[in-house]
């Protein structure tokens, strides 16, 4: 928080020192600022992970970094990611703990659904989903790999403050829940209908394992 708190102080001095910012208020001023949002330009973000993930009866904390970086054009941005995670059970837990890494290759869409500012001041606000598919490479302490696909999904609010006028630059932060869904490789569909715990209905167990994350960083642009 007091990092995010740093960067938003600093983001709000280079826009208070940048003269091009407030060089016209008119209205056609107020539209070509605007209309800059729309144009297409590269976005790149770099962040972090923490949440809980598992693989198949593997499950635990996971922490790492989040990179992603494509073309924004107005309230769409699609985006390349990279995700590095460390991950697995407690030594809290378990006497001989399971633990790995993982790397992830993924594409995303993403749409603001709610934006605000950007015309009359020079700072920007959007509230946007995104969806996307990936492949994670399981790599074991002890041994092992295991490679899958899967589907990715989130929520998050994004902070960007444009810098310039005719060539502007853009910084921000922003801030996101993930989650992550993947097929068990321990293939339960012939497991037998079961209660793992106090039930009247006993089911089989399910063929997904999940992560959740919270996702946070900076973003910058241009």
């Amino acid at each position: 928080m007091r990092s995010l708190v740093a960067a938003s102080l600093a983001l709000c001095a280079l826009t208070a020192a940048s003269p091009a910012a407030a060089d016209c208020y008119d209205s056609d001023c107020r539209d070509a600022r605007a209309k800059a949002w729309e144009k297409p330009r590269f976005e790149g973000a770099f962040g972090l992970l923490a949440g809980g993930y598992s693989v198949g009866p593997v499950s635990g904390a996971a922490i790492g970094m989040h990179l992603d970086g494509g073309v924004r054009a107005g309230k769409v941005a699609l985006l390349g990611e990279y995700d590095f995670l460390s991950h697995g059970q407690s030594s809290y837990d378990h006497e001989a703990p399971i633990r790995g890494v993982m790397h992830r290759l993924g594409a995303n869409v993403r749409y603001s659904i709610a934006a605000f500012g950007g015309r009359d001041v020079p700072i920007r606000g959007d509230f946007w989903l995104e969806g996307g598919v990936g492949n994670q490479l399981v790599q074991w302490h002890g041994g092992g790999e295991l490679s899958r696909r899967d589907l990715a999904f989130g929520a998050g609010g994004q902070m960007t403050v444009r810098i310039g006028r005719d060539k502007p630059n853009y910084v921000g932060f922003y801030y996101a829940f993930r989650g992550l869904a993947a097929r068990d490789p321990a293939k339960n569909e012939n497991v037998p209908p079961m209660c793992a715990g106090p039930c009247d209905t006993p089911t089989g167990p399910s063929p997904w394992d999940m992560g959740a994350f919270f996702n946070f960083g900076v973003v910058f642009s241009r």
